[in-house]
């Protein structure tokens, strides 16, 4: 087989993001309810970039479905360390977590970017993967990036 389609991950950065409040509606079309979860803020670090997430900048627009699966829809401003903004948007998927038995869920998302040109535009040609873990207390997530190569 030709190696030349062989993947490999390397670690980008980190965020976590800080939310502010949650809401859900329905059921709507299909039996699914509708979120809303709005970005309070957070913080990027890593070895490829640095910064924060932009105060009350979007919303994570979930779709749960009947079978308990939620598709994440996310939509936000990134502010990196040097002042450039960048838009994110990150879908994926978050299931199966059983908190009776410490089984953590599946949460696995594709984030996609919109950088200017400079330091930060390989965001706009990179794959990007990433996995998450929610948390409460305050109420955040952790997401950890990984380019594709």
């Amino acid at each position: 087989m030709d190696t030349s389609v062989s993947l490999k991950l390397e670690h980008v950065f980190d965020i976590r993001i800080d939310f502010h409040e949650r809401r859900i509606f329905g059921p709507v079309s299909g039996g699914a309810s509708q979120g809303y979860t709005s970005v309070k803020g957070g913080l990027i670090e890593g070895p490829r970039l640095n910064g924060k997430v932009v105060d009350y900048s979007g919303a994570d627009w979930a779709t749960v479905r009947a079978d308990g699966v939620v598709e994440l829809n996310a939509h936000y401003l990134l502010e990196a360390s040097d002042g450039t903004l960048i838009y994110i948007r990150n879908l994926g998927y978050v299931y199966g977590a059983e908190p009776a038995t410490g089984r953590s869920a599946y949460f696995r998302c594709t984030p996609y970017f919109r950088a200017p040109e400079g330091a930060h535009d390989w965001l706009n040609r990179t794959v990007i993967v990433g996995g998450g873990e929610r948390r409460t207390n305050p109420d955040h997530s952790l997401f950890r990036y990984y380019a594709v190569r």
